[in-house]
């Protein structure tokens, strides 16, 4: 593990690194042309992220769906929150 960070406005992604195993460091939001703010999702750096992006991007992941289905929900709930 490094000491940098990984960001991704893809929710579906971030659902897919919480139920892996990342850490979520917090949500950082930008405000969008449309008046809404996009979720910017902040991970701890980990060597491990690229390979779960590749897998992700192929289809080739295998998670437990109640998990994810949990994951991605909350960081909704977060976005449409702003909370941090």
């Amino acid at each position: 593990m490094n000491d940098t960070t990984f960001v991704t406005s893809e929710t579906d992604f971030a659902a897919y690194l919480i139920v892996s195993g990342m850490n979520l460091i917090h949500i950082q939001y930008e405000p969008r042309s449309n008046g809404r703010k996009r979720g910017l999702f902040v991970f701890e750096g980990d060597e491990r992220i690229e390979d779960f992006k590749n897998q992700f991007e192929a289809g080739q992941i295998s998670i437990n769906l109640q998990d994810y289905k949990k994951a991605r929900t909350d960081l909704l709930d977060r976005i449409m929150q702003e909370k941090p």
